[in-house]
């Protein structure tokens, strides 16, 4: 090899410049930093195999903030029961919680995130109707298993082979409350329907088709979710001499809807969806007698409830209500489904969650063709600031 030295920025080496010879041992350097790198994520790759990844979207702030922390709390619950057990084939459950306020876009956002940065397995959530639907499509097109602990909007899941639910849906709740209110043999009802809510106009749709089947005449008042004061629309139903009134929203807004009710003299009965649950804890008197379409009944006396029940308050010191017990369940639901799918993948837990059929807090479940939960409603009954078992309803 003949080496001729021209200058300090050229070096002839068997004809090749130092120039060249610089590049190439860059490249070199390159790829062999890349080969590094590719272990090192290797490795992570295969430490992340131990854990399962599951993303939980609720509202923890905002005014469904209680719905969304009972639920995270029932899933908190039956994950550190599982963990402690060991996990799964040895690989523990690692939740990522995200807040998402109870808005759609915060919804997005969360997923976004637990997909893309977090790398979750599974998603469990949301807790309401509008930012659950918002990251369904999302969920479904990128063939993420979902499963909605407590949103009952039917669009959820319709067409969404991924997407799975522990509660059933607004027609099924709402058609009960319709046969409930016929079988109690009403005549004339009112509806009050929050146009802002896809929770409430989805429960007051189904609900005025099987009334009105049933012959019953329907009163309906709108609101959207920035009224506060509903006196006027109360004062129109009860000129209307209504003799129940069916209020399908969350307990906040009951609350100040039973309140000026019963300001205004009006005794008509009040009927209502699962969103009345927790209702007792702040408008107990207002609401005394109220009946709505529920899952879950803290006087059940099956070892399943009373045994929730214990555990729940001995981690919370607090008693448990039925977004809690739905959150539980629907952990519950992902841990079973784990256990018997092949492996991680998404079909495979897809495949393996249809394929659910589990006594629960909740009551007896399997899904059918849209993976809505095949169950039986219970009625509740706000007696003496207490939510009581009156009966079951389908």
């Amino acid at each position: 090899m003949i080496l001729k030295i021209k200058n300090l920025n050229q070096i002839i080496l068997g004809g090749m410049s130092m120039k060249k010879l610089f590049s190439i041992l860059a490249v070199a350097m390159i790829a062999f930093t890349g080969c590094g790198n590719k272990k090192e994520d290797t490795k992570t790759a295969a430490a992340d195999k131990t854990v399962i990844k599951v993303g939980v979207i609720a509202p923890l702030t905002g005014d469904v903030a209680q719905y969304g922390n009972s639920a995270k709390e029932g899933i908190q619950l039956r994950v550190d029961e599982i963990n402690a057990e060991g996990g799964i084939n040895g690989k523990k459950i690692e939740l990522i919680i995200e807040d998402d306020k109870g808005d759609a876009q915060e919804a997005i956002n969360a997923y976004k995130k637990l997909t893309a940065k977090d790398k979750v397995d599974v998603v469990l959530g949301a807790v309401t109707s509008g930012p659950s639907n918002a990251i369904a499509v999302m969920s479904n097109t990128d063939k993420v298993p979902m499963i909605t602990p407590t949103g009952t909007s039917q669009d959820i899941t319709l067409g969404k082979p991924y997407i799975f639910r522990t509660t059933y849906t607004d027609p099924f709740q709402g058609g009960v409350m319709g046969r409930y209110a016929a079988k109690k043999g009403y005549k004339k009802v009112a509806v009050m329907t929050n146009t802002s809510s896809d929770y409430s106009t989805g429960l007051a749709k189904s609900f005025k088709e099987e009334a009105e089947k049933a012959g019953i005449q329907i009163v309906e008042e709108k609101y959207t979710a920035d009224d506060k004061d509903f006196k006027s629309i109360l004062t129109n139903i009860k000129n209307a001499g209504v003799e129940a009134i069916f209020i399908p929203d969350y307990y906040n807004t009951i609350g100040l809807i039973a309140t000026q009710s019963k300001e205004l003299g009006i005794t008509a009965q009040f009927l209502g969806g699962d969103g009345w649950d927790g209702v007792q804890k702040n408008f107990a008197s207002v609401t005394e007698g109220a009946l709505f379409a529920s899952q879950y009944a803290a006087d059940d006396t099956s070892a399943i409830v009373q045994d929730f029940i214990k555990v729940y308050k001995a981690k919370y010191n607090k008693e448990p209500d039925l977004f809690a017990g739905l959150g539980y369940d629907t952990g519950t639901i992902l841990i079973n489904a784990i256990k018997n799918a092949k492996d991680l993948s998404s079909d495979s837990i897809k495949d393996a969650l249809k394929a659910t059929d589990m006594e629960l807090v909740t009551g007896k479940m399997t899904f059918d063709e849209n993976n809505d939960p095949k169950k039986i409603a219970t009625i509740i009954e706000v007696k003496g600031g207490k939510l009581t078992f009156k009966e079951k309803s389908e």
